[in-house]
């Protein structure tokens, strides 16, 4: 019983979430199982459009045969809202029914409908009697009704769904502004003042949320590739710049054969630009390589994922390799670069007052 106290007041939307699934579930449940709706004695006026034109056919072709205008006015009237509708769709498409049938229907229709409008006052003071009285909707008012609760029902469920939403946004707000404290990855204890800011500088995805991300793609026959990025404050303010360029290509002729990148860091509140040069497996064997490059920053073997962390006066930067592929070709195994994703990262250095 204790874990259970203990669950919910870490996860406090729990309760929200199986709430809803619990009415989903029963709602479905009642809908389909328990209690489904089931129409009985229904209208030709809940029939698909292309059985109400059989329908109004079969009607106008049994008029054509019986000549009773009492049932053929009320087999009109039977499909309600769609009688007009379905009288047109008729007359362009009469398929094996007569012309002359149609129009004959129609001019029975038409002059019950003129008798009826005549009458309209008197029919209109029944009508309003009848309301009084608590007369039954008509079928057409049952299926306005009943496309209507379709939509009712989907408006309930989405309204559940954005609720449970909130909970659990709002659950996890109030769990970050109670966590006050960093806490060490090793020993699940809090820090102590004097040295969170070198913990900070030493692990800065402990941050909440970085200043900046950027993703850079290199591809073998860029030849010129060299992407730059600004670096700015949640308010703007131009803090730096950060980038990857070609650092080191091997032999010639075209494409180039990309052996390292520099990915570099500016600072504005530096007066140096910090500078790390990846290798490919190849060059960061080669001492040759090594000597020529020693002078462009400290050179790093590339891995797919690993990471190369730049730091200045005030910001730090990881550039993360998270897609890595060798080129293939006559010169050695693993010395150039195929294809590579780099993604960069700029965090404020940490500052205790």
């Amino acid at each position: 019983m204790d874990s259970i106290k203990a669950l919910l007041k870490r996860m406090p939307w729990i309760p929200a979430v199986a709430a809803l699934i619990t009415g989903i579930v029963f709602g479905l449940l009642i809908g389909w199982v328990i209690a489904p709706v089931e129409y009985v004695d229904a209208t030709p006026a809940f029939l698909r459009q292309d059985l109400r034109d059989d329908y109004l056919r079969m009607a106008i072709d049994s008029y054509s045969v019986n000549k009773d205008v009492e049932l053929a006015v009320q087999r009109y009237e039977a499909l309600s809202d769609y009688a007009r509708e379905t009288l047109s769709n008729v007359s362009s498409n009469p398929q094996l029914v007569s012309v002359t049938a149609i129009q004959n229907f129609r001019a029975v229709v038409e002059i019950f409908q003129t008798s009826e409008s005549s009458g309209g006052t008197a029919e209109g003071e029944q009508a309003s009697g009848d309301s009084a009285a608590g007369v039954e909707p008509t079928d057409g008012q049952f299926q306005k009704i009943a496309g209507i609760i379709p939509y009712v029902c989907g408006a309930t469920a989405l309204i559940g769904l954005m609720l449970a939403v909130v909970l659990i946004i709002r659950a996890r707000r109030g769990k970050g502004e109670k966590e006050e404290e960093y806490f060490d990855d090793e020993f699940d204890h809090p820090f102590e003042a004097e040295d969170l800011n070198a913990r900070l500088n030493s692990k800065p995805s402990m941050l909440r949320e970085p200043l900046a991300e950027f993703r850079t793609i290199y591809t073998l026959g860029d030849d010129l590739y060299d992407d730059s990025f600004s670096i700015e404050s949640p308010n703007g303010d131009f803090l730096g710049e950060c980038g990857v360029g070609i650092g080191d290509v091997l032999g010639v002729g075209e494409p180039k054969k990309v052996s390292g990148f520099e990915v570099w860091l500016f600072d504005k509140n530096d007066i140096q630009t910090v500078t790390k040069v990846i290798l490919s497996e190849y060059g960061s064997r080669d001492e040759a390589t090594l000597t020529r490059l020693a002078a462009k920053g400290d050179p790093v073997m590339a891995e797919d994922g690993g990471v190369v962390e730049l730091q200045t006066a005030s910001l730090r930067v990881e550039a993360r390799i998270v897609e890595l592929i060798y080129g293939e070709g006559a010169l050695p195994h693993n010395s150039f670069f195929e294809r590579v994703t780099i993604e960069l990262r700029a965090w404020p250095r940490a500052t205790l007052g």
